[in-house]
């Protein structure tokens, strides 16, 4: 995981996209002053305010700039997706047994010419960028950990449209049986679809950054897997298999680290799930197909049901 030595200018795009990343949320006073709440811990709004501050210190400019777009919004809730995540990355990591070779950070933050340089751009600072670091070295290390280890059993079809796949998406989990009628449908309009197909993250790289890895079976999600948006995958996870490392545990070595960090992100959906993230409505909602706050419900990337008799986190 190399990077080259450069200094990035922070810029109002860099800041709004940084994230990839008032009222009260409750009534329970540990809610009332939460941008975010995961599981036991609070994520304070002074934590988002605080980070806020620091961009505005650092370059004064950039606050108009972002007042003048109406960006400050989405700037925080990339910073509330950030810390959300910070959270999750360190759970799984205590329940996996991680920990991250602070030699390994300094060396990184050094590559991108130190933590002042390599903060600018971001919404981070020099004095908390080690953090983002560390973070993603977790996630690349869980990443290599199952790169070889988890396989997927599935049924799905797909969707040229949002509304079609979110439909789609209503009617499988309603009745899971339909799939074999929605293929067939499927089939004969030109849209492909398989039933019982089975996938490790090494035989489907494309496939590892996205929610089939991470959700457990009975779920159904929904998600587009171009980057036009054009091409939707509709599917029902029927079984998840920890323990099914093909015999080379070398594999990961071949991919690039990106793909795995990315993979070892979507790992940590299950614990998500279990810790009911809940996000102060000045932010937005909480995303189980994206692992990030979005504005609203209408802007979430996808759909995920959970198995029947649990609580959906969808797309409505």
């Amino acid at each position: 995981m190399r990077t080259t030595r450069r200094s990035l200018r922070p810029t109002v795009a860099a800041l709004a996209a940084a994230g990839v990343l008032l009222a009260g949320c409750g009534s329970d006073p540990s809610q009332v002053r939460a941008a975010a709440i995961v599981g036991d811990t609070v994520i304070s709004l002074e934590h988002v305010q605080d980070r806020l501050d620091s961009i505005f210190e650092r370059d004064p400019e950039v606050r108009r700039q972002l007042a003048s777009t109406g960006q400050i919004g989405e700037v925080g809730r990339n910073i509330v997706t950030l810390s959300v995540q910070h959270e999750l990355i360190n759970e799984v990591a205590r329940r996996e047994g991680l920990t991250v070779d602070q030699a390994e950070v300094d060396e990184l933050i050094e590559q991108r010419g130190g933590a002042e340089a390599a903060s600018e751009g971001t919404v981070y600072d020099a004095s908390n960028f080690r953090e983002r670091v560390a973070d993603q070295l977790l996630m690349l290390e869980l990443g290599r950990k199952y790169f070889d280890g988890i396989e997927v059993v599935f049924d799905y079809t797909q969707a040229v449209t949002r509304e079609d796949a979110l439909e789609k998406a209503e009617r499988l989990a309603a009745d899971p049986a339909s799939i074999e009628e929605m293929v067939a449908e499927d089939a004969a309009s030109g849209l492909p679809g398989q039933l019982d197909q089975r996938t490790t993250a090494a035989e489907q790289p494309q496939l590892a950054g996205q929610p089939l890895f991470g959700a457990v079976p009975g779920t159904v999600v929904a998600f587009p897997f171009d980057n036009q948006g054009g091409q939707w995958m509709v599917a029902l996870v029927k079984e998840r298999n920890l323990d099914a490392a093909t015999g080379d545990p070398g594999l990961a070595d071949s991919v690039d680290p990106q793909t795995l960090q990315y993979f070892g992100s979507r790992l940590m959906a299950p614990v998500a799930d279990e810790l009911d993230i809940r996000v102060n409505p000045r932010y937005g909602v909480w995303d189980p197909v994206s692992l990030g706050v979005a504005p609203n419900a209408d802007e979430v990337a996808g759909v995920q049901i959970p198995p029947r008799g649990g609580t959906a986190s969808a797309d409505q």
